[in-house]
């Protein structure tokens, strides 16, 4: 059986997903949900199991599970310590990927303020990262930080923020 890594979800799976969380009441939600895992799966594989529920979904399969949650809205307790916290703005959604032991995280935030990314670059420096580059263009800009096994990329736009983090095992 051919196995597909995350990374090639097609985009109509997550819109599916989408529609699925955001679905009306209970019980026509309920069926979304169930009808969207289904299509997932088969989509995707029989060998991936997807539960949606509310504003969390879990695709796991025998290399690793994906879970993203929209409902979290903190700063995930199991990024390691080394990487300091983004405190600009809001916190959206939460996704937290395990796959071969090696855990990645994608933190969604809004309201984020002009200078975050370069407050966020100062504390990644004060932290011993080092900054592989940094661009910025108006009130927009990313930059790529690695320490050991550790790598942040932060992308930051119009009042939104993603902040990557990824630790290889």
């Amino acid at each position: 059986m051919k196995r597909i890594p995350f990374i090639h979800l097609k985009p109509l799976l997550w819109s599916l997903l989408t529609i699925a969380i955001l679905a009306g009441n209970n019980s026509c939600k309920r069926a979304a949900e169930k009808a969207t895992e289904k299509i997932v799966e088969k989509s995707i594989g029989d060998e991936v199991e997807v539960d949606i529920d509310d504003e969390k979904v879990v695709i796991k399969t025998d290399e690793g599970t994906l879970t993203t949650d929209a409902a979290v809205k903190s700063w995930p307790n199991d990024i390691p310590d080394e990487v300091p916290e983004f405190k600009s703005g809001n916190i959206v959604s939460v996704t937290t990927q395990e796959i071969n032991e090696d855990n990645n995280w994608v933190v969604i935030f809004e309201d984020v303020t002009t200078a975050a990314l370069e407050k966020y670059k100062d504390a990644l420096e004060s932290e011993g990262f080092k900054i592989n580059y940094t661009t910025t263009a108006g009130t927009s800009g990313h930059l790529a930080a690695e320490k050991e096994k550790l790598a942040v990329v932060v992308m930051v736009g119009e009042g939104n923020a993603t902040v990557t983090v990824g630790k290889n095992n």
